[in-house]
């Protein structure tokens, strides 16, 4: 991820989800942080994006969150598996505000499940 990129990233997130901050770790990796309220339960997720810096934006973010409001779309890694339909990751126009947009709708339709 080149610098441009990242203060890029960093300028949507702060239109989109204003309350997630970034965090990095230089020269591995970097993404955004923040916390959801359920929409049924008003139980606190803490949700991360997050990319090893090489590994973007050819590659999308891994989305992680705790707590977990049900337990069948999560990968190994403890990584939120989801499908985007109709939509394959570009990486010349796709952000790590999408990939989090997929967390809140994930939260939304399963919280209280």
């Amino acid at each position: 991820m080149t610098i441009p990129r990242w203060e890029g990233e960093i300028r949507v997130m702060r239109k989109v989800f204003p309350h997630c901050k970034p965090y990095a770790v230089p020269g591995r990796e970097a993404g955004f942080y923040g916390h959801f309220v359920g929409p049924r339960t008003r139980r606190l997720y803490r949700v991360v994006v997050r990319s090893t810096i090489g590994d973007y934006p050819a590659n999308e973010p891994a989305v992680y969150m705790e707590p977990h409001a049900e337990n069948h779309h999560w990968i190994g890694d403890n990584r939120l598996c989801y499908q985007r339909k109709g939509h394959v990751w570009n990486p010349s126009e796709d952000t790590f505000a999408q990939a989090l947009l997929l967390a809140v709708k994930y939260i939304r339709q399963f919280d209280g499940t």
